[in-house]
């Protein structure tokens, strides 16, 4: 006999219930800093705006209104958003309970010596009804009390090599206006936010935004699957700018811009005419520009960068991680 989903989350249910139930029964809050990650993750996959605009919505800033959206996404099955909210239990794990706990816990990071578990919120969100997910959203939002002092890198990756701009709190950084782009050509940014460092030690967890990149270097970045992604989706939103390779000299990049405008006309004629959006993109090129929020603990970042960072590796994703390579050495420890 097969194993199937059902078998599956049986045994997910009977073995990580009473872990969960243990770790509710002394702290409900217990993502009262991480949460605004699982929102991001589910807005930006709908928003044409600045990513970081989207914490000025009211869906965020009310705190009813926050727990209906994230309760929507729960009842709807949109659980992954979840895995962005991350949680670390510091306490000693038996030999036992890891062998029976880690066959269950989807990208669960245990600490080798046995004395730390990072898990994160969609495992509660597979675990728990609503009703019992609701009372944990409602604790941690309203203790939630902390995350705009968390850190915030601002880097800018055109031209060369990665520049940091900025390291300021993200509360200051979401207070910034943010312009609509303008321009054909995207700029890429990236921000990386250094989540509760003492909350989610020894493992540590970055949340990096990436804007203004190409479809193309999306590809690559999503195979590094020990990360949690979220994308900007052109099935939802328009396709508006595009990324132009550093080797393409004056006369390649008129080119490749006529081909864009001819792309750009007709998929904007196609919508006009009812063609749903997920359809018309298929005539524009393959360099559109994206967002993507990818979050994981340190050393999965670090794993990303030594990958990443060799000479061979297409100049995007390159870039990315020269950029990370500026960050790391400013963490804290």
């Amino acid at each position: 006999m097969m194993f199937s989903l059902k078998n599956f989350q049986e045994a997910f249910l009977l073995r990580a219930r009473a872990l969960f139930d243990s770790l509710l029964s002394e702290d409900q809050a217990l993502f009262r800093d991480t949460l605004f990650l699982s929102f991001l993750g589910a807005r930006i996959c709908y928003a044409s705006t600045h990513p970081l605009a989207l914490f000025s919505e009211e869906r965020f800033r009310s705190p009813e209104k926050l727990k209906a959206f994230l309760g929507r996404l729960k009842a709807s099955g949109h659980t992954s958003i979840f895995a962005h909210s991350p949680l670390v239990v510091r306490r000693p794990f038996s030999k036992e309970e890891i062998s029976i706990l880690a066959p269950v816990l989807f990208k669960a990071w245990w600490e080798p010596e046995g004395r730390a578990l990072c898990l994160n919120l969609r495992h509660f969100a597979e675990v728990y009804e609503a009703e019992a997910f609701s009372s944990l959203l409602d604790a941690s939002i309203s203790a939630s009390s902390f995350w705009k002092d968390f850190r915030v890198f601002h880097l800018r990756c055109e031209g060369g090599e990665p520049v940091l701009l900025a390291e300021t709190r993200l509360g200051e950084m979401v207070e910034k206006e943010f312009s609509p782009p303008e321009a054909l050509f995207a700029s890429p940014e990236v921000y990386v936010i250094d989540v509760a460092p003492q909350r989610t030690a020894p493992f540590g967890w970055l949340a990096v935004i990436v804007e203004g990149f190409s479809r193309l270097f999306s590809h690559q970045f999503v195979r590094h699957t020990w990360l949690n992604f979220n994308q900007r989706s052109h099935r939802y939103t328009q396709v508006e700018q595009f990324v132009c390779p550093p080797s393409f000299g004056q006369e390649a990049k008129k080119k490749y811009q006529r081909q864009i405008e001819a792309g750009l006309g007709l998929y904007r004629e196609l919508c006009e005419e009812g063609i749903k959006k997920e359809d018309a993109r298929f005539v524009t090129p393959q360099g559109a520009a994206t967002t993507l929020l990818a979050t994981g603990p340190y050393f999965v970042w670090e794993d990303f960068i030594a990958k990443r960072r060799h000479r061979k590796a297409q100049w995007e994703i390159r870039q990315l991680a020269e950029a990370l390579a500026l960050v790391f050495p400013r963490l804290n420890p």
